[in-house]
């Protein structure tokens, strides 16, 4: 049985108050206890002046558009974002860089602390950097299919996505594959699903097979939603910047009929909301869409820095918390924001809202982030039991509180810890 004991000058179990002077004790990969330790107690790592907590939750990304880092401006139009972005995806070498890009975003996310990815990816390349990777993964493989490619040989076509999700699944590590809520985990979780792309690329039949699949294997699933107003325009009329594209790209065959409502209602009536999905983004609702969303228990990922870089108006999470909505943070990609750091959204997070509460934002990095990847009982804050995933900071102001200290300083992890093993750091 390997045992290991760390102390610290605080620890943040998320669900509890801070610990002054905290002991967390390790055991065969899980927390084996959590508390303020006591005089004489020995210890395997005293980490002095700094914060445990655990390992942060970046609840959406797109890790292999690390490759395109800082390369896709935003010139005003979303749409014009895609084509450039879409162009570069398609360009001769594309496919390499974008695996090491992979690599390389799992080498900076576990660098920023981040111990657990729901990352959005394409085919086998997606899967096996993430059968590999030494941090707990949730693999969306994107599915796209509208007009002509609803069901076609396309690389990223339904079909396609089910065989290589159904390989990863037949590998995956701790046997995870057939069920998101099974509190038995190896050293690290790794599950592959599915994430039908959004309603203006992905047509409805796509995403209700993509749906029944998740069903059938208990498998979460997610999609972009609300991302912006064209998106409403296209579903409320069939007009506007995403029909363009969609011609332009030889994907409107007229076999979408638009259904006259908002992108939310729009997937109740296509039974997604049943699924409990997560949701990325969800910018532009209504009071009628957050309730309909609260009332079937969505998540909604909030990418605070690229909704910033896109020049959205400020994000409705106000009312998605005041209804009782799951809210969670994600980094979305490198093509849009500047780095992969939770902490760095939780940052600008308070930047933004002076007001939110420390305990709601460290809960909306870490904790909410697991409950919407199904893994509240595996992952997401310290407390016996639970895998043994945690991150230690440097604190630059041992006197004031933990939170703040974290919020206002720009140190690096100490060490990172996945499953009770040291992954990353600089101790």
């Amino acid at each position: 049985m390997s045992s290991l004991i760390l102390n610290a000058r605080w620890i943040l179990p998320v669900t509890g108050r801070p610990i002054e002077n905290g002991c967390l004790r390790i055991a065969d990969g899980r927390i084996a206890s959590v508390q303020r330790a006591q005089p004489g107690q020995t210890c395997d790592v005293d980490y002095g002046d700094a914060v445990i907590l655990p390992g942060l939750v970046n609840a959406h990304t797109h890790l292999d558009l690390t490759a395109f880092r800082g390369c896709v401006p935003y010139l005003g139009a979303f749409t014009d974002w895609i084509r450039i972005l879409v162009s570069m995806q398609t360009a001769a070498g594309a496919d390499e860089r974008m695996d090491e890009g992979i690599r390389v975003g799992l080498d900076e996310s576990l660098a920023a602390g981040v111990t657990c990815i729901a990352d959005i990816g394409c085919g086998q390349r997606a899967t096996t950097a993430w059968s590999n990777a030494p941090a707990n993964i949730v693999g969306f493989l994107e599915v796209i299919g509208m007009g002509p490619r609803r069901f076609d040989t396309h690389p990223r076509s339904l079909r396609k996505s089910l065989e290589t999700c159904d390989a990863a699944r037949a590998t995956a590590v701790g046997d995870r594959s057939t069920s998101a809520t099974d509190s038995c985990v190896s050293p690290r979780v790794f599950i592959p699903t599915l994430s039908p792309h959004a309603p203006y690329s992905t047509a409805p039949e796509v995403y209700r097979e993509a749906m029944a699949y998740c069903r059938r294997h208990g498998l979460p699933i997610c999609t972009h939603l609300a991302e912006t107003q064209e998106e409403a325009e296209f579903l409320a009329h069939g007009t506007g910047p995403f029909r363009t594209l969609l011609e332009h790209r030889g994907l409107w065959d007229g076999s979408f009929t638009p259904p006259g409502c908002s992108p939310v209602q729009y997937a109740a009536s296509i039974g997604l909301l049943e699924s409990q999905p997560l949701l990325a983004h969800v910018n532009y609702v209504s009071d009628e869409d957050i309730d309909l969303l609260a009332r079937h228990c969505c998540s909604v990922a909030y990418c605070p820095r690229t909704h910033r870089f896109f020049r959205h108006p400020p994000h409705p999470y106000p009312r998605m918390l005041a209804r009782g909505l799951n809210v969670c943070l994600g980094t979305d990609s490198l093509a849009s924001a500047p780095s992969l750091s939770i902490l760095e959204e939780m940052r600008l997070f308070r930047e933004i809202d002076p007001a939110v509460g420390d305990s709601l934002l460290l809960e909306m990095g870490t904790l909410r982030g697991a409950r919407a990847l199904g893994l509240e009982n595996v992952l997401g804050s310290l407390e016996p039991g639970k895998q043994a995933d945690f991150v230690v900071f440097p604190l630059t102001a041992p006197a004031a509180e933990p939170m703040e200290d974290l919020l206002r300083g720009q140190s690096s992890p100490l060490a990172v810890y996945v499953g009770g093993r040291a992954v990353a750091g600089h101790s």
